[in-house]
Formats: C-alpha cells, sequence, structure tokens
C-alpha cells in the first residue's frame, strides 16, 4: 500500500510540473497568420506581400489590375512641411483615398535628403550641408549626423504617425534618408574626401541613420518599416550594420526589415549586398530598378530574372513599375510572385 501510495503522489507531482513547464512556455513571437492584405503577428502588426506598384496611386490601371495589392505614395518631406510646424497632408490624402476607393493598401515613402528636404533646415536652423549634383541640379545635402536634422526628422516621424499610424490601409513606411534622394541609401556620385572632410565616416553614419530610423519605428508603433540598402563608397559595412542592428533590436518586434530598389536579375551591381540580402533574416522589401521595354537593365533582357532574384533572396514584396500594369505581358509573372509571397515562411 506504501508503494502504491507514493507511486500515485510521484505520478501527480510529475504530472504538475509538466502542466507548469508547458503554460510557462513563451508564444512564438516569429510566427505569422495569413490575412490576405499582409502577415499578422501576434502583435497585430501587418506587414504587405505580393505585388504592389511603384507609383500610380492615381491610376485605375494600376487600381484595378488583379494582381496589384496596392501601390507605394511617395511625396518630398518639404510639401509637407513647406513651413517649420506647418503640415499640409491634402497631396498626400488625395493619394490615399484613392488607393482605398480601390479597395488596395498602400506604401509611404517620404523623400527627405538633398532633394526632399526643406530649405528651413538650413536656412533657419544652420544645419550643415554638403552641395551636391543630381540629375544635374544642385542640392544641399543636411547631414544626418547632425543633431539638429535628427531633431527635425523625428518631428516629422512623429507627426505623420500622429496622423497615419492607425491607417489599416497603410501597410509599410520606408524610413526617410539623408542621401541623393531621399530614401534610397546611396551617396552615388559624391566624392568621399570632399564628404569627409564635412564630417562623414562610416561609424557616424551608421549610428545616425540607426537613430533616425528607431526613432520612425518607434513613433509607428503598429507598422511595418524598411530601410534601403546600397553600398557607400564601395563599402556594404554601414548597410550591413544598421539592418543588422535594426532587425536584431528586440524593442523592435521585428517591423524593420531591408529595401532593395535595384532589383534586376543581375548579380554583378552591388555584389556584396546582394550576398547580405541572401543571408539577411529578416524582411525583405524590393523595387524593380527600371522598366521591363528597358531591356538593358535586365540579364539577356529577361524580365523575368527579377522575381527569380526576388525569390533567391526569399523578398516578400516587390514593386514593379506603373508601366508594367498597363500592359498584359508579366501578369502570370505577377500571380505567380504573388502566391510564392503568400506562402513564404522565413522565421
Amino acid at each position: 500500500m506504501r508503494n502504491q501510495s507514493y507511486m500515485r503522489s510521484t505520478a501527480a507531482l510529475s504530472l504538475a510540473l509538466l502542466l507548469f513547464i508547458f503554460s510557462c512556455k513563451k508564444t512564438d513571437s516569429f510566427s505569422t497568420l495569413n490575412t490576405g492584405g499582409g502577415t499578422s503577428t501576434p502583435t497585430s502588426v501587418a506587414k504587405p506581400k505580393g505585388i504592389f506598384s511603384s507609383s500610380g496611386s492615381t491610376s485605375a490601371t494600376v487600381l484595378n489590375h488583379a494582381e496589384s495589392r496596392g501601390a507605394l505614395i511617395r511625396l518630398f518631406w518639404k510639401d509637407i512641411e513647406p513651413t517649420e510646424g506647418v503640415f499640409n497632408f491634402t497631396a498626400l490624402d488625395n493619394q490615399i483615398n484613392s488607393v482605398k476607393a480601390a479597395g488596395k493598401k498602400y506604401s509611404l515613402g517620404i523623400l527627405a535628403g538633398g532633394i526632399g528636404s526643406p530649405d528651413w533646415l538650413i536656412t533657419q536652423h544652420g544645419a550643415p550641408y554638403f552641395d551636391y549634383l543630381f540629375q544635374g541640379q544642385t542640392y544641399k545635402l543636411p547631414l544626418i549626423w547632425d543633431a539638429t536634422v535628427l531633431t527635425y526628422l523625428g518631428k516629422l516621424a512623429d507627426k505623420l504617425a500622429e496622423r497615419y499610424n492607425n491607417d489599416t490601409s497603410l501597410l509599410l513606411v520606408y524610413i526617410p534618408q539623408m542621401t541623393v534622394n531621399g530614401v534610397e541609401g546611396h551617396l552615388n556620385g559624391f566624392n568621399q574626401t570632399a564628404f569627409a572632410n564635412a564630417g562623414y565616416t562610416e561609424t557616424k553614419w551608421i549610428n545616425a541613420s540607426i537613430q533616425n530610423a528607431k526613432k520612425f519605428a518607434t513613433a509607428f508603433t503598429n507598422k511595418a518599416l524598411a530601410f534601403e540598402v546600397h553600398d557607400l563608397f564601395n563599402s556594404s559595412t554601414p548597410a550591413s550594420s544598421i539592418i543588422t542592428n535594426l532587425w536584431n533590436d528586440a524593442a523592435l518586434n521585428h517591423r524593420v526589415g531591408a529595401a532593395m530598389w535595384w532589383i534586376s536579375g543581375n548579380n554583378t551591381y552591388q555584389p556584396n549586398i546582394i550576398t547580405l540580402l541572401e543571408n539577411f533574416p529578416g524582411d525583405i522589401y524590393c523595387q524593380v530598378i527600371d522598366r521591363s521595354d528597358h531591356t538593358s537593365s535586365f540579364p539577356g533582357g529577361d524580365y523575368s530574372k527579377v522575381f527569380e532574384q526576388a525569390k533567391r533572396i526569399r523578398a516578400r514584396y516587390i514593386e514593379p513599375w506603373d508601366y508594367e500594369f498597363g500592359i498584359s505581358a508579366w501578369n502570370t509573372l505577377f500571380h505567380d510572385f504573388n502566391i510564392y509571397s503568400d506562402t513564404l515562411k522565413k522565421y
């Protein structure tokens, strides 16, 4: 009897211990749930997937295309905040309303840099800058590592988030950068020595870019975000350091991924960044480098190589140019990528 009683007590204790262990098991914070318009994590952050257009937010051709799930909306910072602290969202809201009326989603890209930043940042606040040429015009690039520049980028983030953070049609926010065109992460055409004389170092660039990205991510608490990557002066170190830091920051809950706005199917342009993205564990958002009829931009003139490369780096999302939605040549290709993205399990 004593042995039987002991065995019953031991079994009961073991069962209780097992129940306790399983009750304490943490939920897998990286699991996903397909929702059609995006992928939701346990924190209910939707992430876009599949085919979006890189423009055409007011185009019926783009928005009514069967394989288009949404469109990127782009606007200059200077057009949203032409006067310090005075914001005008009319142009942005008009595009958003057009997308919503078609029952589609949108991504948001606010361009900073020399091309998109407001003049008052320099003329009224004395932000340091670097002169550069872009498409034959001279621009002044506010320096990202300056405290004043970071402060006003932060205020922009807060104002945008105040208005759009709870908009369920917004699925992706591209992080504005102090670069040539204000959203892509390149300084193409810059003289490295001259930029170093203006204060550039990789460390300062990395730290300031991370600070800016985290500000946008903490402002947009309900959104997925992306940081676009390029080599800087033939170095992939800044891109690697920035996207790795952002993806591994537990406080950001794997919401900040990498963007590649130059996917072409080629491996010869920025091969180190391509390798970086192939090994990147996080979300990747792509934009095609050119229109399909500009065949020299694609290996052997084959536009389909873009989508082969997107799958190879396990990108979840891609933006062809709006031109592609007005022709029928790529409907099957787009449909196939949408199916692929719906079943992609990366983490």
